[in-house]
């Protein structure tokens, strides 16, 4: 039973790395398969590089997309990822409290950590004030 024990520890090592990593995998290629299978005219999609965009025309291999009035680009099918209504999430449809302060912000709206302090550009250079 000893000279068994790594084998048996192999193939189970094997049977997780098949549970956790290729059949989650095949089942999202499947999903994205029969989505770009099942496309339609008017739909909203999204790409693999995130343009949200309505599908205006449908070729065999090809995907014409409206992502702003009049402007229309035409993509492979493959890079159709999924519907943009699949992608909603609940938090994203909350309604944001204007009265809610915004974390981390400057008086611009831009980000800025807690430790960042205002300089003077011009008294840092060791060459300001020269001409």
């Amino acid at each position: 039973m000893g000279e068994l024990t790594p084998l048996l520890l192999l193939a189970a090592l094997l049977l997780l790395f098949w549970l956790i990593v290729i059949r989650p995998a095949r089942r999202q290629q499947s999903t994205v398969s029969e989505i770009q299978r099942n496309l339609v005219v008017g739909d909203r999609v999204v790409l693999s590089a995130g343009i949200f965009g309505t599908i205006v025309e449908l070729e065999d291999s090809r995907v014409r997309l409206e992502i702003a009035p009049g402007t229309v680009i035409e993509v492979a099918r493959q890079v159709v990822v999924r519907r943009a209504e699949d992608s909603l999430e609940p938090e994203d449809l909350a309604p944001v409290d204007p009265d809610e302060p915004a974390e981390a912000t400057g008086s611009s709206g831009t980000l800025r950590s807690p430790d960042t302090t205002e300089t003077n550009e011009t008294t840092d250079r060791p060459d300001a004030g020269k001409a």
